[in-house]
């Protein structure tokens, strides 16, 4: 049967023993199970020429036939040892243990000479005739001995024997692939092996448990790194894990998308729908638009929750969905109240729902349930700087500075004097590259890295042979749009930086983050050119636009009130203040009243021991101690208020989670309605994807996922943990 998969093309036929002279080559099985063979005679085949053969065999049966090769036989000391299809461990054992049968045998077995005298030609030629005239004849050694032989498992080769070995790499190729056994320079078997095997062969080279861990790992190769499951049709990957790897089966492609993946996907999600059933926690939806290379739409809807006494942020995708262009709020409803439904999720339970889409439709379906939908910061930034690249002067720029950096990168001189001028710039190494568009802070970059260069530029380029300098050279103007746009985005790629840095990016951050930007940075001074003066103006308006929601606002204010960091509102006005102290003051004293309804309702239905009333109960009368006579929950909340205020402002790196988790019990119902806002992320993304680096990568690999693993590997990628 022929062998259906890659191959690993690193046999060497001078590993192989004399029985190889044939252009082709069969091998018995790969493996062989744990087994006792009891032997009656040890035989050395025909085709062993060695003379080192004389005092080994292979264990045969009374008639000869060999029961294994995985192991030969010291005729002198019956010492077990693995054939290796090589002599050297046979002369190894007798230097060791046979010295003077060794001495006797090389002495009356000199080696050859180089040249080929007329009496080895005929004594070949005797042997040739001697071989015909014993054809039926099996062995060339034979010795009447009896005894017992364990097999643990050892390993030969296996070949296609359609493959010839001297001719391997013009043979093999994708339909006629082989399994090979990796030798070390010393003609040992390399421990570190791997078997490429064909999904519809039996033979088994290592135990189920070692085969789990091996699919295990490829499998999270997949998914940790989000690879396309045809990885593991390549050469490369084989080779690199028949060199890494014990003996061990790869999975196909088929057989990772068909059955691994979904088992695993299966797992996590049954996982996942358990701890969300148990969840009595508010959520903060997201929802992430994107585009694969194929240009089709999808949407990734994830949630962010809190568990009660952490103070972690835990974050989990639910689905991604391929978005066509004609449907409506009616289609995108269904939708949502679907997922809603299977997930188990209560639509009063989401706080707010921070999107980076632009579906009318979706938008609208959202809308019209009730939920307050906050635009994710990074794809606000992105639409932002957008806006700026997509004007008609600064296109024109951006394609003339993508030529430069490709001309340069392509012309080795270029490159090699773009490497030296770092040196002498003290410049970063390797940090000129091409932008990639869909993440607008890479085309930030690439305009950065030029600005530092430009002394250089001119120099390098004109070294460079059969280049268009028309279309590559910056004029003056076309330098001072690109020392613009680096000074009007930086503020936005500084705010990436801090929100990156950030342990957790709450929707807390988006009232200070903005209020910054718009008040200081977007802010035109006299000194500014008339193109900077309309990026920051247009840039300022489109970040007002956004957020301009009343509920929107709202919403911010409260949980930025909440963000012991930004307690003190420094830049609020007294306006804006007032707005959001009444809101919290009547969520925290609806809180108290439900709380303390439910406590009563509890002690109410647990019949009240008798106590013995004492003597100053008995003095002053209930007046004075009546346990029921509680605090309104109005006044409660103001003291809960006061003491809020009252504590010290958190420092700005300090997590907030953390700081209500340590001040609970000063404020215990504040704690409970601060869970309410700081579930709420200020980004669609998790931390690990805020980078420009994450981001540019993440959006690489996902846009080339084929649609029909989409939804199944974001999920498993956006949730899998390393750890397990």
């Amino acid at each position: 049967m022929s062998l259906k998969i890659q191959p690993v093309p690193l046999l060497n036929p001078e590993f192989f023993e004399e029985d190889t002279t044939g252009a082709n080559v069969s091998v018995s099985n790969l493996v062989e199970e744990k087994h006792v063979y009891t032997y009656k005679k040890l035989v050395v085949p025909m085709s062993m020429r060695s003379i080192y053969w004389k005092y080994f065999g292979f264990p045969a049966t009374d008639d000869g036939s060999i029961l294994t090769k995985v192991k030969i036989v010291c005729i002198l000391c019956k010492t077990q040892i693995a054939y290796n299809r090589n002599t050297s461990n046979l002369r190894m054992h007798l230097q060791n243990k046979h010295s003077q049968e060794l001495l006797e045998l090389e002495t009356a077995n000199p080696p050859r000479k180089p040249i080929i005298s007329q009496e080895a030609k005929e004594r070949r030629a005797q042997k040739r005739l001697l071989k015909a005239g014993l054809a039926a004849a099996q062995h060339i050694y034979t010795t009447n001995t009896d005894g017992t032989i364990q097999i643990d498992g050892g390993i030969q080769f296996i070949t296609d024997p359609n493959i010839s070995l001297t001719n391997m790499e013009d043979d093999i190729n994708i339909s006629s692939p082989v399994r090979v056994m990796i030798k070390n320079q010393n003609n040992q078997i390399n421990p570190n092996v791997s078997f490429l095997m064909s999904e519809d062969n039996n033979v088994q080279p290592c135990n189920n448990e070692s085969k789990t861990a091996i699919l295990d790992a490829i499998a999270e190769l997949v998914i940790v790194d989000l690879q396309l499951p045809e990885i593991v049709e390549g050469r490369g990957f084989q080779k690199l894990v028949a060199t890494l790897k014990s003996p061990c089966e790869i999975p196909s492609k088929s057989k990772l998308e068909d059955d691994i993946l979904p088992k695993i996907y299966e797992n996590y999600k049954d996982s996942i729908l358990h701890n969300l059933s148990c969840l009595n926690a508010e959520i903060g939806l997201a929802i992430e638009e994107w585009k694969s290379n194929a240009k089709e739409t999808f949407v990734t809807f994830s949630i962010y929750y809190q568990h009660p006494g952490e103070t972690t942020l835990d974050y989990k995708v639910l689905c991604t969905l391929h978005a066509p262009e004609d449907w409506e709020e009616v289609q995108w409803g269904i939708v949502i109240d679907a997922i809603l439904t299977e997930w188990e999720l209560r639509i009063e339970k989401i706080t707010a729902t921070v999107i980076a889409l632009s579906i009318p439709g979706l938008i609208a379906a959202l809308t019209n349930r009730g939920l307050t939908l906050i635009p994710c910061l990074l794809y606000t930034l992105q639409v932002c700087a957008l806006a700026c690249f997509q004007d008609a002067d600064v296109s024109s720029v951006l394609s003339k500075c993508r030529a430069i950096i490709g001309v340069i990168l392509g012309h080795n001189g270029a490159s090699a004097t773009l490497a030296m001028q770092d040196q002498l710039l003290e410049l970063e190494e390797n940090s000129l590259v091409m932008d990639y568009p869909s993440v607008w802070i890479s085309t930030y970059n690439m305009l950065e890295q030029l600005v530092l260069r430009r002394s250089v530029l001119s120099n390098i380029l004109d070294a460079v042979e059969r280049a268009d300098h028309d279309t590559i050279d910056l004029s003056q103007d076309d330098w001072k749009v690109i020392e613009d746009l680096v000074t009007v985005l930086e503020p936005f790629k500084v705010t990436i930086m801090t929100v990156s840095e950030e342990k957790i990016p709450l929707i807390s951050l988006l009232k200070p983050l903005l209020w910054q930007l718009v008040s200081s940075h977007l802010k035109s001074k006299d000194s500014d050119s008339n193109t900077i003066r309309n990026f920051k103006e247009n840039l300022s308006d489109m970040l007002c636009e956004r957020y301009a929601d009343s509920g929107v606002t709202l919403l911010l204010q409260i949980a930025t009130t909440l963000d012991p960091r930004f307690k003190q509102l420094p830049y609020a006005t007294d306006e804006d203040k007032t707005l959001v102290s009444a809101p919290i003051k009547d969520m925290l004293t609806k809180l108290i009243e439900e709380e303390g309804g439910n406590r009563i309702m509890e002690t109410d239905d647990i019949p009240e021991k008798k106590r013995r009333i004492s003597r100053m109960e008995q003095l002053l009368g209930d007046q004075f101690c009546n346990s029921k006579n509680l605090m309104p929950s109005e006044e409660k909340a103001d003291l809960e208020l006061v003491q809020y205020q009252s504590e010290a402002t958190a420092a700005l790196d300090h997590c907030p989670l953390q700081w209500w988790a340590n001040n609970v019990a000063k404020c215990p119902h504040l704690s409970k309605l601060a869970q309410k806002y700081n579930c709420v992320p200020a980004c669609c993304p998790p931390p690990s994807r805020i980078s420009a680096e994450a981001q540019v990568l993440y959006d690489t690999k996902r846009a080339a996922l084929p649609s029909y693993l989409v939804d199944k590997l974001l999920f498993l990628h956006g949730n899998y943990n390393v750890s397990e």
